[in-house]
């Protein structure tokens, strides 16, 4: 399974702006990568890309509000 550390923090932006629907098209060498760690298929993003990204950005946001208390 892929995780976030597998990224560069360019890949890990182009992936959060296309789960949240903020990119149409990507570079052809950030789709490569994205095939190539099987978070990019035929039929677009694969459920473990929209996962990925969900619990990192709910952790990066429990981690915010943990700091605030």
């Amino acid at each position: 399974m892929v995780v976030h550390r597998d990224m560069t923090s360019d890949e890990w932006k182009w992936l959060v702006r296309l789960c949240q629907h903020e990119a149409d098209s990507i570079p052809k060498e950030i789709e490569a990568r994205f095939t190539q760690l099987g978070l990019l298929g035929p039929n677009g993003l694969s459920d473990n890309a929209r996962n990925l990204v969900q619990n990192e950005l709910l952790a990066e946001r429990r981690n915010r509000l943990q700091g605030l208390h």
